[in-house]
């Protein structure tokens, strides 16, 4: 019976720093002004975007509204058609995640120029930045795939990362991405 009692402790350590992660989550936010921006094409390499090193971490995709690629004379105009030509390849059976329909509905007033568009984590962050921009349609991941959809060519992304290099990055990371992606509101993810 003691093995219950170090779970039972073990449980309310992990719930209390749990609880004192969210109330410090105002510390942790992204550089989005150093953040990487890149414009998708066929001719974009991916390659050189990031270092080719292995990091632990969080990422922020963000899209630009002042795009002139972007239908719309409004921002939450041009939201919504980036909405609906995002869904279209989702319906051509393109394998990736999806616009969060809450989300979408939380954007009818935004009018800042990047729109948070995916957050993430992985332990190896630039690989996975790198799958999400060039990962082929078929790959049964939710990578946004942005080199295959066509009809976001022209547009312009950042990406702005945090570095989190923890040996206990299964118990923290998670938290850290849920906490940021309730403050951020991407538009696109499977939660």
């Amino acid at each position: 019976m003691s093995y219950k009692l170090t779970i039972e402790e073990f449980d309310t350590n992990i719930s209390q720093y749990v609880e004192r992660l969210k109330v410090n989550i105002k510390d942790i936010k992204f550089n989005r002004e150093e953040g990487v921006r890149f414009v998708i094409s066929n001719e974009l390499d991916s390659t050189t975007l990031f270092e080719n090193k292995k990091s632990k971490g969080v990422y922020l995709f963000e899209l630009n509204l002042d795009n002139a690629n972007l239908v719309g004379t409004k921002r939450a105009t041009r939201i919504k058609n980036f909405a609906e030509a995002w869904k279209k390849k989702k319906n051509d059976s393109f394998f990736s995640s999806s616009v969060i329909k809450k989300r979408l509905q939380f954007r009818t007033d935004f009018d800042e120029q990047w729109l948070p568009l995916y957050i993430g984590k992985n332990k190896n962050i630039y690989s996975r930045i790198k799958e999400h921009i060039d990962l082929s349609p078929g790959k049964n991941t939710y990578a946004m795939k942005l080199r295959h959809r066509n009809n976001l060519h022209g547009l312009e992304f950042r990406v702005s990362i945090l570095e989190i290099d923890v040996v206990n990055y299964d118990f923290i990371v998670p938290h850290i991405e849920r906490s940021l992606r309730e403050e951020y509101h991407p538009l696109i993810g499977k939660q």
